[in-house]
């Protein structure tokens, strides 16, 4: 645990003790001494509410084989109850949170969970009471675990009908064959269907701990109130003794390319291409990001004029997320009328192909500088938006990549982009997928890869 030897902040009895950590793009760190839980914290006086965001770093990532879709059933029952407040006591997080106007509501993702609250400044402690009863006294009563867990069934069915999402997941599937980025967040209906009370009171006495969690705090608050208030709340919530590692399996390197075909009635096509990458946190990441929005990122872009005014394709789009371990670099085209699966990919990866050989000019570049700064700089428009930038910050593992991401654009040079396509953008990284109509035959290119087929 990083500790910096900088002051400490007491309250009543040390209860409330912090430790300075950093500050950085008007966010402050403290680590509170008793448990290691960290604290963001924001001032932002504009906006007249408090956002409360816990994030645990467990995802989909570090669930097992059997086991997949856990932390995403875990975040629903988080909501039915915890010692304190349940709809036994008329206490529930509903009945005390909505009646005064406040934004609840959580996510899962592959490396995080996170909740939050976005409610009138004079709440937070409200918030803060909820938020650290349910840390570690979560209720999981079994007639609750049934009802949600046919939500959660419902959410999946509606996941899994969906082409996109089927394509998307088939990709990331093939792509990682042993890693758990593979796996499906939402898990698959077996795995749902046997989710027991104990076995998920076992995933969640393995990471809902302070020293595995992140307390955001944006608004119109002041740092000591937020200090005393998180401190008075969380204090007294013990810490783990041990936290586990994820436990997953490297990915073994990707020596060929691999495909994979989506059949789906009465769905125009769609291609993707994935490449697989660096974590979210190298320098590569961010010349990576800018590669894409040279080829896919505005009307500009090297595709667009070669697929979408063409009519090859109606869209085409890039997109590389920042995750904890090496992820995937996106490109996907909707096709237009001729449905050319073969053509539409061979011509992204001939611009692909051109970066690598020829790199990008400096006009391009800093096109895609300005699109990428302006973007992240006009979406950070209020406390949630913040706060969920920050949380994939954290889950990434540094926050503070939220508050040097316009600098570290800046860096990128020309050399770099063509650095990174030529190191990440190669055939033997690459998994194409197809999504086509069930009733065609699939265009697809023939390959030394693997491949595979799914209806």
């Amino acid at each position: 645990m990083h500790h910096s030897p900088t002051h400490t902040i007491g309250g009543d009895s040390g209860r409330s003790n912090f430790r300075f950590i950093r500050s950085a793009g008007g966010i402050e760190e403290y680590r509170l001494a008793t448990n290691g839980l960290r604290l963001l914290t924001m001032d932002a006086p504009a906006f007249p509410v408090a956002l409360l965001m816990v994030t645990y770093e467990v995802g989909s990532c570090h669930e097992t084989s059997g086991f997949n879709g856990a932390s995403h059933m875990l975040e629903h029952m988080m909501f039915k109850g915890s010692a304190r407040f349940n709809k036994q006591l008329g206490t529930s997080i509903y009945d005390l949170l909505q009646p005064v106007g406040t934004l609840i509501n959580a996510t899962t993702w592959l490396d995080r969970t996170n909740y939050f609250s976005l409610a009138p400044t004079s709440h937070l402690e409200l918030v803060a009471e909820i938020e650290a009863d349910r840390m570690r006294k979560l209720r999981i009563d079994l007639r609750d675990l049934e009802a949600e867990r046919t939500v959660v069934l419902n959410e999946h069915d509606q996941h899994a009908g969906n082409p996109l999402e089927k394509l998307y997941q088939s990709v990331w599937s093939t792509a990682f064959a042993s890693h758990p980025y593979g796996a499906p967040v939402l898990g698959t209906r077996e795995d749902i269907q046997g989710f027991t009370r104990d076995s998920l009171l076992q995933h969640y006495n393995s990471y809902y701990w302070p020293n595995n969690a992140t307390v955001t705090v944006i608004g119109d608050v002041r740092r000591e109130h937020v200090l005393e208030v998180v401190g008075r709340h969380f204090a007294h919530v013990p810490a783990a003794d041990n936290l586990p590692d994820a436990g997953h399996e490297a990915e073994p390197e990707q020596r060929s390319e691999r495909r994979v075909v989506v059949e789906q009635s009465c769905q125009p096509g769609w291609i993707m291409l994935a490449y697989k990458t660096s974590t979210g946190l190298s320098r590569d990441a961010d010349a990576l990001e800018l590669l894409g929005s040279i080829l896919a990122g505005s009307k500009l872009s090297r595709l667009y004029r070669q697929l979408v005014i063409t009519q090859l394709a109606a869209g085409a789009w890039s997109s590389s997320p920042r995750l904890k371990h090496p992820g995937l670099f996106l490109v996907q085209a909707l096709l237009g009328a001729s449905q050319d699966h073969h053509r539409v990919e061979q011509l992204i990866r001939d611009a692909i192909g051109d970066i690598r050989n020829h790199g990008v000019s400096h006009e391009e570049l800093e096109r895609a500088k300005g699109q990428a700064s302006g973007s992240l700089l006009t979406s950070r428009d209020g406390p949630l938006v913040i706060a969920m930038q920050l949380n994939e910050a954290i889950a990434a593992g540094d926050w503070t990549s939220y508050s040097t991401a316009v600098d570290r654009y800046g860096a990128v040079s020309t050399a770099d982009v063509q650095r990174v396509a030529r190191q990440y953008l190669t055939d033997e990284r690459l998994t194409v997928g197809y999504l086509v109509q069930a009733t065609d035959e699939p265009r697809a290119a023939s390959s030394a890869g693997d491949s595979a087929q799914l209806q």
